[in-house]
């Protein structure tokens, strides 16, 4: 082989690896980085339901603790890692063990997917993905929900993979550059049909990520 021949190969091989992929199931995504499956909710099993309505309570907690402690920040970017912190006290008030996901070999890293890795009373594991939303954003496509390979994955088993969703709304404090958010809904997601997208990182927007038919409770919390 002419090593004009070498080049055109490889340009046409990398021209092919930086096309990004559309649609690509966040269960295959799993499988492919951790090796692990994505256990699907079954809407009829009493464990899951029984995990469902713990969640629900969960998030209601979480509304009302955020009416009588707001966050207070500048920005509604910058509110997603301490609604982590709610999630995580309201997951201990209803009997849920909780605790920081590692990978298959015990590392992990306090950023990326997933935030929790939560046991419910039969010991099932399910990972837990805290995120925030806001009334005007949630039907957009602006990208939102981002998984990129880790050699610290925090995937080690297989599990249940849902995300817990806050709509924010913010108040203005007088003289002051950062607001007061609090919780005016939440969305409880299975993330298992989630369709991602891939461009050196895979991602959803929230047209798919808060889809109807991947929502499986959604209430207000005023």
């Amino acid at each position: 082989m002419d090593e004009e021949t070498r080049i055109k190969i490889l340009e046409d091989a990398l021209a092919q690896i930086l096309k990004p992929l559309k649609g690509v199931p966040f269960s295959v995504v799993i499988k492919s980085l951790a090796d692990h499956a994505v256990i699907p909710i079954d809407r009829k099993s009493p464990e899951d339901a029984a995990l469902i309505k713990l969640l629900i309570k969960v998030a209601h907690i979480c509304g009302e603790e955020l009416r009588q402690k707001p966050i207070v920040r500048p920005r509604p970017n910058e509110v997603g890692n301490d609604v982590e912190l709610y999630v995580q006290r309201a997951l201990g008030k209803v009997g849920l063990r909780c605790s920081r996901p590692t990978s298959g070999a015990g590392r992990g890293q306090a950023t990326g997917y997933p935030d929790l890795l939560i046991l419910d009373a039969a010991k099932r594991p399910t990972y837990l993905e805290c995120k925030i939303f806001s009334a005007d954003t949630a039907s957009t496509t602006m990208r939102s929900f981002y998984l990129s390979p880790s050699e610290t994955f925090k995937v080690s088993c297989d599990a249940r993979h849902l995300l817990m969703s806050f709509q924010m709304h913010r108040s203005a404090i007088p003289g002051k550059v950062n607001g007061s958010f609090t919780a005016s809904a939440f969305k409880l997601i299975d993330l298992h049909d989630l369709l991602c997208d891939m461009k050196y990182e895979f991602n959803a927007n929230n047209r798919h990520l808060y889809a109807e038919d991947l929502t499986l409770a959604e209430g207000d919390l005023n």
